[in-house]
């Protein structure tokens, strides 16, 4: 499986069409191409790991990731990045958001976001990168979101 990666200024003037940003559309590009060029290596080995850790094949051949800054969540379908000062947060947010793939036909959305975490942190122990910090808040948003 190969991630694109689309830098739609359509798709961002859209989601933020009712609220506004923090970011530019040229900073959000900017943090995306920097995101690109330092996580490439880790990225092509994640997309090996994940199969591995789900026992499933990728569905897709290739995926779209778009980059984006807006008031909400990065999300899977359209996979949709939000863009962060904290790269490595978006490696993880990235991560999570691909494993989002092998799971879109359960139901049990917290259970899903639970297995989905942890097998973030599994990704992460195989690729000896420290992303505690930012598997934190990541865990910070599921408690939030479900109000934990």
């Amino acid at each position: 499986m190969k991630l694109e990666y689309i830098y739609s200024k359509v798709y961002f003037r859209n989601l933020n069409k009712h609220s506004s940003t923090n970011r530019t559309w040229e900073e959000v590009k900017n943090i995306g191409k920097n995101f690109e060029k330092k996580y490439t290596e880790e990225i092509n080995r994640i997309i090996k790991i994940i199969p591995k850790i789900t026992g499933k094949p990728w569905r897709e051949k290739q995926t779209k990731v778009y980059f984006i800054d807006w008031l909400g969540p990065s999300f899977s379908h359209p996979l949709t990045l939000k863009v962060r000062d904290d790269l490595l947060l978006m490696l993880v947010i990235l991560t999570h958001e691909l494993l989002h793939d092998f799971y879109l036909q359960d139901k049990d959305i917290e259970k899903v976001e639970i297995k989905i975490n942890k097998q973030v942190e599994k990704v992460f122990e195989e690729l000896k990168i420290d992303a505690g910090d930012q598997i934190n808040t990541l865990q910070n948003y599921h408690n939030k979101r479900f109000k934990k």
